[in-house]
């Protein structure tokens, strides 16, 4: 009796737990919380786990939209930068870009799209900082999701790992409910892979405009900034001359673009001791795209540099409300973005030609004496600016 008594209980035992772990796996398929499945049983306004997901969201959403044109880069280019621009001549374009990227995290993710396959198109979103040495990548970053291996074979096997805890985890019960009852998270982003521009709006206002959204991020960025880097990263300009081979191989129309910091992001270079390493930057990547396109025997990849003193660059902060170009000091809006695609993607004649200038080796030299004359020019006027970046790096 007691023999069978226990055996009832284990096998009630081993029941519930299984129809838990459906029910799960039920609620977890039907929110889709981490974007495992290309369609999802009940629409979501939003998709509050995109912002704690991250890497994982972005990897399977490559894998469902097979994209023609993807943006590549950092939290610059997924809050800047529109896969619904006019000027991309592939569709459909998903925004690639990754909060907090180092250039071998992007160049992985290219190769992931280049693997998906069908890839035409790609902007990538040069950032200076990218290419320090001693970085490292996000704690959500895994090879094994990525439909190519680092050595570039094909890894054709699905990341298991992912749909295991996808389907069967609290945490993604926890995600499928706030999914579901459309809460928001920290970031929101849209379903072509940008961040919400509206809610980047919201935020800034939040935090009582945008002299105060600047105040806040160069508080906290500058101390971190200043790390002592005095070099370029051999193996960082080795994954950026990857990433050009990449294209080449896989006939991607990759195109570069250096990324419009608001001047006082400049400043803040400056302040940390970088600006002589900054413009050795520009010309280190200038050398290496046409080392690249000379080897290759091809026209030159496009490399525009929006990184100087222009007129959307040194836009005044105001004190109240938002700024029509920035967020703060570091992110720009898409307003700006639109600019710089339509530079970037069709060399539109109608566009402000003071910004956005394409690097070429014969003329780099005085391409960056043109800047330091600007920079001049606005620190002449921003003196008061300066102090107070000054202060918050002490």
């Amino acid at each position: 009796m007691e023999t069978a008594a226990h055996r009832r209980y284990l096998i009630v035992m081993v029941l519930t737990l299984a129809a838990v772990i459906a029910a799960a796996a039920l609620l977890n398929r039907a929110a889709n919380p981490y974007c495992l499945f290309a369609s999802d049983w009940f629409s979501a306004r939003v998709k509050p786990e995109t912002f704690t997901h991250l890497r994982l969201v972005k990897a399977m959403q490559t894998r469902h939209l097979h994209p023609q044109a993807i943006i590549l880069g950092s939290s610059r280019a997924e809050t800047g930068l529109d896969p619904a621009h006019p000027a991309w001549a592939a569709q459909p374009v998903y925004n690639l870009g990754l909060s907090d990227a180092g250039i071998y995290e992007i160049k992985r993710y290219f190769q992931h799209a280049c693997a998906v396959g069908g890839l035409k198109q790609a902007v990538l979103l040069l950032d200076f900082t990218a290419f320090l040495p001693g970085g490292s990548n996000a704690p959500d970053f895994r090879e094994d999701r990525l439909a190519m291996k680092a050595d570039g074979t094909p890894n054709p096997a699905l990341p298991w790992k992912d749909y295991l805890v996808g389907l069967a985890s609290w945490d993604a019960c926890v995600g499928s409910a706030a999914t579901l009852l459309g809460r928001g998270a920290e970031k929101r982003y849209l379903p072509d892979g940008s961040r919400d521009a509206n809610a980047e709006d919201a935020r800034v206002l939040s935090k009582g405009g945008a002299a105060k959204a600047f105040a806040a991020y160069e508080k906290r960025a500058l101390p971190l900034m200043n790390n002592g880097a005095m070099t370029l990263g051999t193996a960082e300009m080795g994954h950026l001359r990857d990433t050009l081979a990449l294209a080449r191989k896989h006939h991607v129309d990759l195109r570069l673009a250096i990324a419009p910091m608001h001047a006082r992001y400049l400043e803040m270079i400056s302040i940390v001791g970088q600006w002589d390493l900054y413009e050795q930057w520009k010309r280190e990547i200038t050398r290496l795209v046409e080392e690249e396109a000379a080897a290759s025997r091809l026209s030159a990849v496009l490399l525009m540099d929006f990184g100087g003193y222009d007129t959307f660059t040194t836009e005044e902060v105001p004190q109240r409300g938002l700024a029509r170009y920035y967020l703060e000091a570091s992110h720009f809006t898409k307003t700006l973005g639109d600019i710089l695609l339509a530079r970037v993607l069709s060399a539109d004649v109608g566009q402000p030609q003071n910004f956005g200038v394409r690097l070429e080796g014969q003329m780099i030299a005085a391409h960056l004496a043109a800047i330091r004359d600007a920079r001049a020019a606005w620190r002449a006027g921003h003196a008061a600016d300066l102090e107070t970046l000054k202060a918050y790096a002490r």
